[in-house]
């Protein structure tokens, strides 16, 4: 038995020397002034961010946004996942449910994410909350387009949606694993056994969607959460991320869950935020394609590089945008490219500064294959930026081009 224990301890002592070190989780940071690379992470909190990379120590008061080498932003979540009226989207555990007590609702997030969280649940305050899904109902062609209805659409009642694709609307007065939901519908009580719900959609009109007064973080975490927190820091000893939601709730996740960072009301003015002065489209055989913001062309989440964005513009050639920026701004910058579900999609594309016209890509046209452009444009002084997507060869064949990123960094 001695001998069992002993070689048990020295197994352990020998796997843990011959793991070596913990190899750290390496980051690009981007800041008004340029990028920095293979950058390790020592703190992040009010008073900045500072790191090592291969050259030196930094620190920056401000920054513009982190992202984890080597890995791309998972797509955007449209099933085992919580939207709240911030916009964000949790990614929650596919083997639990979620309990209603009162006016709060308890779920567990996916563990691979937020494991503190996970093990103690996330309790929301219902009107925070736009919807859960945990699977899709029957007959829904399109998930991305269907939770995009959902998420702005007015709705008078909750609704629950069946796997079967029937749904219940009405006030939800219970839910769990073991009720299943309730609901006072026409002044009945209908109960549905939770094997056969597939998600939920909560009235609009009792809502509430708080916002920052000051800068935030929006993170991406590797279960696909996309996450606002007016209040975030780092601590280099323990390698944890401790942040404060804007539903108030308290988060925590190690540093090997993180994959980007983007900073929010801050040294950047993201161009979907802002109304353009001019959209100009030209039909093709009477098909027209508005601007679309936050989204690809289509309406899906934008696509480049094996990553989906969230922020930035979809537009279908030929169009051009322009926008009044009054010299207000010193760089524009963007990741261009054609949308990756687009196959056969070609554009080229261009910017406009004051009527002055820059190719893009030496003039050449964009084709679905092509790495996405990374656009960093000096607009000292300019005061109205247009952009511009004309036809290539394939003509308006699935030319649908994502500005990703699309944002205005201030004056200094």
């Amino acid at each position: 038995m001695l001998r069992a224990v002993f070689t048990a301890i020295l197994w352990l002592v020998c796997s843990q020397i011959n793991a070596g070190p913990t190899k750290l989780a390496r980051f690009t940071i981007e800041t008004q002034d340029g990028i920095r690379t293979g950058c390790e992470l020592h703190t992040l909190d009010e008073t900045g961010i500072s790191g090592t990379d291969a050259n030196a120590q930094f620190k920056y008061e401000r920054f513009l946004e982190l992202r984890r080498e080597g890995r791309p932003l998972p797509p955007i979540l449209t099933r085992d996942f919580l939207l709240l009226t911030t916009g964000d989207r949790i990614a929650l555990d596919p083997g639990a449910s979620a309990n209603l007590d009162g006016n709060r609702l308890t779920v567990w997030p996916v563990k691979s994410s937020l494991p503190d969280a996970n093990a103690a649940g996330l309790n929301v305050y219902v009107p925070y909350l736009v919807a859960a899904f945990w699977s899709l109902p029957e007959g829904t062609d399109d998930a991305e387009l269907f939770i995009a209805r959902l998420q702005v659409e007015s709705r008078k009642r909750d609704v629950v949606y069946l796997k079967n694709g029937d749904r219940i609307e009405g006030s939800l007065i219970a839910l769990s694993a073991k009720t299943g939901s309730v609901m006072n519908s026409g002044g009945k009580r209908v109960e549905t056994p939770w094997s056969k719900i597939s998600g939920i959609a909560w009235n609009t009109e009792r809502s509430v969607r708080p916002r920052a007064k000051k800068a935030y973080a929006r993170a991406v975490l590797s279960g696909g959460d996309r996450i606002s927190f007016p209040e975030l820091r780092f601590d280099a000893k323990t390698r944890r991320f401790v942040g404060k939601t804007l539903i108030g709730a308290a988060l925590e996740f190690p540093e090997e869950n993180l994959l980007a960072i983007d900073m929010h009301q801050d040294l950047a003015a993201n161009l979907a935020e802002m109304m353009p002065a001019k959209y100009e489209h030209r039909p093709y055989l009477g098909a027209a394609w508005p601007l679309a913001r936050d989204s690809a062309a289509t309406g899906h989440a934008m696509r480049l590089a094996g990553s989906a964005y969230e922020k930035g513009l979809g537009m279908h050639a030929p169009c051009r945008a322009s926008y009044k920026i009054d010299g207000k701004f010193e760089r524009f910058d963007a990741l261009v490219g054609i949308d990756e579900a687009a196959r056969r999609g070609r554009a080229r594309v261009a910017l406009e500064l004051d009527g002055k016209r820059i190719e893009l890509n030496d003039g050449k046209e964009l084709t679905a294959k092509d790495a996405p452009l990374i656009v960093r444009q000096d607009i000292r002084g300019v005061r109205e930026l247009t952009l511009i997507v004309n036809l290539g060869t394939f003509g308006d064949v699935q030319a649908h081009v994502n500005w990703a990123k699309a944002r205005l960094i201030k004056l200094k």
